[in-house]
């Protein structure tokens, strides 16, 4: 599958961590040394590939995308646990909290072959109801510590760059980057990656565009210590939100 890498220099920052440390990547090479040489794992990746979905098709769906609830072409829903997909309908990028759609066609799956994807992935179908939203990628357990998810964006409509939260568990804010555009459209996709020493609860992706636009989100990967040392994260995580409170 062919990417798109950007350099990281040439990526703009627009936020700061609020506690703890945060190092972004578009380099999906460099983001998986800098895991293993943390000592993290891959515990999963969501490639969307168990989708029903044929070529050239699209279907839309309700919120949300998830293990074990069953959606259009997602018999059993997505393969990986403890992630979440859904749309939020913030009108502006780094929603603070998710904000689901209600509609029955909030979310999208897209086969190979539509508008020049090459491979199965998920976005946001709220630009048919004319509304600006993002896509939230929720971990509901505390010992996501690197995420990685590939982006594309389809010819017609729109290329602008992508603005991207990083969230904790609780919904505090880590930190956010933004990717510029003009993002070539597919089947080119570009890479973002998310490294913090806090746990990682969400990631909110905004497409950059004026109006209401669709982008594609596809390979989320999720990082995660090794066993012992996941419990001794998650014990810091109960304290740390102790002392918060």
């Amino acid at each position: 599958m062919s990417h798109v890498r950007l350099a990281l220099a040439a990526s703009l920052f627009i936020g700061a961590p609020s506690f703890g440390a945060v190092t972004y990547f578009t380099d999906q090479s460099a983001f998986h040394i800098f895991n293993a040489a943390d000592g993290k794992v891959l515990k999963g990746v969501e490639t969307f590939e168990e989708s029903t979905i044929g070529p050239m098709g699209k279907a839309f769906f309700p919120n949300s995308l998830q293990n074990g609830v069953p959606r259009p072409f997602f018999p059993n829903g997505i393969e990986e646990t403890n992630l979440i997909i859904q749309t939020n309908v913030t009108p502006a990028p780094l929603a603070p909290f998710p904000n689901p759609g209600t509609s029955q066609n909030s979310l999208y799956v897209a086969g190979p072959g539509f508008i020049g994807s090459n491979s199965v992935n998920v976005g946001s179908d709220e630009f048919l109801n004319n509304l600006l939203s993002s896509l939230d990628l929720i971990f509901t357990t505390p010992d996501k510590t690197g995420v990685g998810v590939d982006l594309s964006r389809y010819q017609g409509f729109g290329n602008s760059g992508f603005i991207i939260g990083v969230y904790d568990n609780g919904n505090n804010f880590l930190g956010s980057f933004a990717i510029p555009g003009p993002i070539p459209f597919g089947p080119a996709k570009v890479f973002f990656g998310v490294w913090s020493d806090v746990t990682i609860g969400r990631l909110n992706i905004w497409g950059d565009d004026m109006g209401p636009s669709p982008f594609g989100v596809d390979n989320i990967e999720m990082w995660i210590p090794t066993p012992g040392a996941a419990m001794l994260l998650s014990l810091g995580a109960l304290v740390a939100g102790r002392r918060r409170r």
